[in-house]
């Protein structure tokens, strides 16, 4: 019998009603990896396509920003909210993920960056930054991506004085929206080479 808890298969609809499997899949494992991706709300319908990117990408939560600079603030906006839910739903089929990210409701960043943990990295375009990549420092990540206007002074002094460190994610300055879909996709990346570095080295004995 084929165990189909938390299973992904190939499957050729028969009839219109029952589905004959033709092969299991195998998603990409990251139990032992996450990223968090905390969005200050770019305007208009932008936030959509972060979410949905973002959740093809491998995010493991999603928490809208209010920020100092927004334009957009969706505080209160349930409706907003649940178009993102079923976004990210949406993107994790098509993309062939047996989970679906988290999407919490819109925060102001005062109260994630003091629950954010050792994990957090603050992406700003101040000069003299390490990249991103030379700051992610374990298993997991929280990635804070500003808005359009970047970050205030009262909000990079806040992150500085939590110990947060800031990373920058190239020389150009780059959209809301475009850096947190970047950010997610290289913080995944590294975080999925050091886990299969660390099985190999296991492995070994």
């Amino acid at each position: 019998m084929v165990d189909v808890a938390r299973s992904l298969f190939l499957a050729r609809l028969r009839n219109g009603r029952e589905a004959a499997i033709l092969e299991k899949l195998s998603e990409a494992g990251r139990d032992s990896t996450g990223v968090y991706l905390y969005q200050a709300v770019p305007k208009g319908k932008n936030m959509d396509l972060v979410v949905e990117k973002a959740t093809e990408l491998g995010a493991d939560v999603i928490v809208p920003l209010v920020t100092d600079r927004s334009v957009a603030r969706p505080v209160g906006e349930g409706g907003k909210v649940e178009r993102w839910r079923r976004l990210a739903a949406a993107a994790a089929r098509q993309s062939l993920q047996l989970r679906i990210p988290e999407v919490r409701d819109p925060v102001p960043l005062g109260e994630t960056l003091r629950g954010s943990g050792s994990g957090g990295v603050m992406l700003h375009n101040g000069n003299g930054l390490p990249a991103l990549e030379k700051v992610i420092d374990g298993p997991a990540v929280s990635l804070f991506v500003g808005p359009e206007g970047g970050w205030s002074e009262a909000e990079v002094a806040v992150a500085r004085e939590a110990g947060m460190p800031l990373a920058q994610l190239g020389p150009y300055r780059l959209r809301s929206e475009t850096a947190g879909i970047v950010a997610v996709a290289r913080a995944r990346a590294v975080l999925e080479r050091c886990a299969e570095a660390s099985e190999g080295s296991g492995g070994r004995g």
